[in-house]
């Protein structure tokens, strides 16, 4: 599932952290006690604490255990509480002022990678196209390689919500916004060309960016995980809530909003009640922002939903699960585009890892999940194909509990974080080990 850009080779270069991994881990190759540790000096542009399980679980946990050590330039995030990086160290800036303000402050928050880097294996920057340049500064003057972790095409974000904008927008707002894009597009494509290697989070993306120009031999694909401790081999106790007695419950987890397509959510739920009255679309999650908390209590208010569809908000990850858990089946309807082709979703997996059936749309990586697992049903997102999937599976329940088996055998086996951190681990050595003999090359 992962690609690396050429056989490991074992690693022996002499700039190495002195200091190794601990006993009894072990890696893709078996033990690696005696192997020196790693460390990425990486800028972050989520803001710190990290909350993604590829950032929090990956590289603060999994791959400590390896041998690589992550030491994190960030942003505060003022809402949440601040805890220690498990990962290595980190250097945390908060930023004033307004969020426009913060933003044009923030490869300050990277300054310190200049120094960082004499000190590190790698310099990485994760999405950071503005500081991606500066990384690429630091990694050439300290002689280490560059590597650029592409979870999102953040300059192709930037040409959709520019292209989005409407005139009463207004017309300057709207041409700084295409501005923006053309100069995010411009730097993106420079520092993916200069770095020495490239993560990327799907097929998709990776066969996107072979069409550019860029050589797949320096890409690894790592795509979105699943962390096991979060999800026991059995199911947790489902929630007993009267909102779910008698009802056939369908679940859809994680964010909403108008940007989103949860309107496809609603006309599905319509639908479906006509030949099922006891239908249940249970969302656990909610808007990201007040303005689409307020849109989707009011479109429930307004179509006459609210016997139909139950929002749970935002709640505590084990509660969320045991009710996802409730449910029947889980659905995970993105809409198709240059921005979500290239995606890794992460509800696919967390269904599948709870014993879901699932339907989703044609998104490349859920459909590559749903191929091979035979944990659902992978279909248009049009609403009588998603109708239809459902259909089979609420009249059907044991070949939706038989799905549900299948998909969490193949998501345990093939999308753990543990199982990703292995083959990512031996990523970062192959390619300290070819960046070592192409600069002996090069002397």
């Amino acid at each position: 599932m992962l690609r690396a850009a050429s056989p490991l080779r074992l690693f022996t270069p002499s700039r190495l952290t002195q200091a190794t991994v601990p006993d009894g881990a072990t890696g893709a190759s078996g033990s690696i006690a005696q192997r020196p540790v790693l460390k990425i000096a990486c800028m972050l542009r989520d803001p710190y604490p990290p909350f993604r399980p590829d950032m929090a679980v990956l590289f603060g946990r999994c791959l400590p255990m390896r041998g690589i050590q992550t030491d994190l330039l960030a942003a505060q995030d003022p809402e949440r509480p601040q805890t220690p990086w498990p990962g290595g160290q980190s250097r945390v800036l908060r930023l004033p002022g307004p969020q426009w303000f913060a933003y044009l402050c923030l490869p300050l928050v990277d300054l310190p990678i200049l120094r960082w880097a004499k000190n590190a294996d790698f310099v990485q920057a994760r999405d950071r196209i503005r500081s991606g340049l500066l990384g690429l500064l630091a990694a050439r003057r300290s002689g280490r390689p560059f590597i650029y972790w592409m979870s999102f095409p953040i300059a192709e974000g930037h040409a959709v919500r520019a292209l989005e904008l409407q005139v009463q927008d207004g017309r300057l707002r709207k041409l700084a916004a295409h501005a923006r894009a053309k100069l995010a597009r411009w730097a993106e494509s420079w520092v993916l060309r200069k770095a020495d290697h490239l993560f990327v989070q799907s097929n998709a993306m990776r066969d996107a960016l072979v069409s550019t120009g860029l050589s797949s031999d320096r890409m690894t694909v790592v795509p979105m995980g699943i962390d096991l401790e979060r999800f026991p081999p059995e199911s947790p106790e489902p929630i007993a809530h009267p909102v779910l007695a008698n009802r056939r419950v369908i679940a859809h987890l994680g964010t909403i909003g108008r940007s989103r397509s949860t309107n496809f959510l609603l006309d599905l739920i319509k639908t479906l009640r006509v030949e099922f009255p006891d239908v249940l679309l249970l969302i656990i999650g909610d808007g990201l922002n007040e303005d689409d908390r307020r849109w989707i209590r009011s479109e429930l208010k307004q179509q006459k939903l609210e016997n139909h569809v139950h929002l749970t908000g935002w709640i505590d990850q084990t509660e969320a699960l045991r009710w996802t858990g409730s449910a029947l089946l889980g659905l995970s309807p993105i809409p198709r585009g240059p921005l979500f082709d290239v995606s890794s979703p992460t509800k696919v997996g967390e269904y599948l890892a709870l014993g879901l059936a699932c339907v989703a749309n044609d998104i490349p990586d859920q459909k590559l999940v749903i191929d091979e697992s035979q944990g659902g049903f992978c279909v248009p997102m049009q609403i009588d194909a998603f109708v239809e999937a459902i259909r089979d599976l609420l009249l059907n329940p044991e070949k939706a509990r038989l799905m549900g088996q299948l998909g969490r055998a193949w998501i345990r086996k093939n999308r753990s974080y543990d199982q990703l951190a292995d083959q990512v681990a031996d990523s970062y050595r192959m390619i300290a080990t070819r960046f070592e003999r192409q600069s002996r090359e090069t002397r």
